[in-house]
């Protein structure tokens, strides 16, 4: 899942410059529209298709999302214009959900004394996807054309359809939704539930504003577009190796010591390293920076997802991951949208700082008032 996303979000600039003929002006506007769309749409419907799940089948609105997203990465490989990536976005994020689908049905068939380190090893998997997917992505882009990226993507998520259909076991259910509410409002505003959907918003926010102008910011470093692609694919997957490292470490480390105690020094060292990458004065210094950035943001989204499902009951996982799900993409939308116009007031390093800086507010806030 993860492989299909990262081989085409990074090089998704590239892809409008050089394939569907936006004007070098107008880059930065569609790059954050169209890596924002997806997500907007996806976010508003995450809760719906949680309901759904908790209500109906959570293997059902995976085997939706992975058919529903196997026809839009297609579509977007037979694009024309820049317009019609932005409609082939927007029908992506309406078949969006597999990854919360995903997340309920793990956190409703693990034990509470595994919950950290098995969303570590969830994490750290998926991040094997995110190493993968920008260096074939930016093999299949130099050697063969990014509309061939697009297609590559579509039979991988094919193929994760049939691993749902068929692979997947959903445990029978034990407990009955028989409320008539749509959603259970006073689960969301439970304080620890509630901080955790926030925080889940401004660490995506953090971690997403700056992907649609690195490879930009790349070229800018490197003083030419020369195979910006696989240089692009291979800074983008250094990051994530050390993400797949760190993830079920930190994971259990929260089992152990605190998932608060460790989300909370994760988010201290992330922000300072999000930032220092503007250090970096050549594509290998900034990765470099990039790498070691990766052991910090490791624990983030694990630690998250600890906290949700151990405070979350067991009938309402779904409902709660796709308010997750929600404000995760909430945060991914807005994050490259402020992404966009920053950087054409103040440079992409501008950019690159505060995606680290906001994330320090957000200590505070989950250390200090109702808990």
């Amino acid at each position: 899942m993860d492989m299909s996303f990262t081989m085409i979000t990074p090089f998704l600039p590239v892809y409008l410059s050089s394939e569907l003929g936006a004007k070098a002006s107008e880059v930065d506007m569609w790059s954050g529209a169209v890596f924002a769309v997806t997500f907007f749409v996806s976010g508003l419907l995450g809760p719906v298709w949680g309901v759904l799940a908790d209500r109906k089948s959570r293997k059902l609105m995976a085997l939706r999302a992975s058919i529903g997203l196997t026809i839009s990465y297609a579509l977007c490989g037979i694009v024309q214009t820049p317009m019609q990536l932005f409609a082939a976005r927007f029908f992506q994020g309406l078949c969006a959900g597999l990854y919360p689908a995903l997340l309920a049905l793990l956190a409703a068939s693990i034990p509470a004394r595994k919950t950290g380190l098995s969303m570590g090893l969830m994490q750290g998997g998926m991040t094997v996807g995110a190493v993968v997917g920008p260096f074939v992505g930016g093999v299949l882009a130099d050697y063969f054309g990014m509309r061939e990226s697009f297609f590559v993507a579509s039979v991988a998520l094919g193929l994760i359809s049939l691993l749902i259909g068929f692979c997947i076991k959903e445990k029978p259910r034990t407990i009955k939704v028989t409320s008539r509410n749509w959603f259970d409002w006073s689960v969301i505003r439970q304080p620890a539930i509630f901080k955790m959907l926030m925080a889940c918003a401004v660490i995506h926010a953090s971690l997403f504003s700056a992907q649609p102008i690195l490879p930009l910011y790349i070229a800018q470093l490197q003083g030419s577009m020369d195979n910006i692609m696989m240089l692009s694919g291979t800074i983008f997957s250094v990051c994530a190796i050390s993400i797949m490292i760190a993830s079920p470490i930190l994971g259990a480390a929260g089992q152990k010591f605190g998932f608060l105690k460790v989300l909370s020094c994760s988010l201290f060292f992330a922000g300072l390293l999000i930032s220092a990458q503007v250090l970096g004065r050549t594509p290998f210094e900034f990765g470099v920076w990039r790498f070691i950035a990766g052991f910090a943001i490791a624990g983030l989204i694990p630690l998250v997802n600890s906290i949700i499902s151990t405070e979350c009951p067991p009938d309402k996982k779904g409902e709660v991951f796709g308010f997750n799900f929600l404000t995760g993409h909430a945060g991914m939308a807005l994050g490259p949208f402020a992404a966009g116009a920053l950087s054409g007031w103040f440079g992409y390093q501008a950019v690159i700082v505060a995606s680290g800086l906001i994330l320090f507010p957000l200590i505070i806030y989950l250390n200090y008032g109702k808990k």
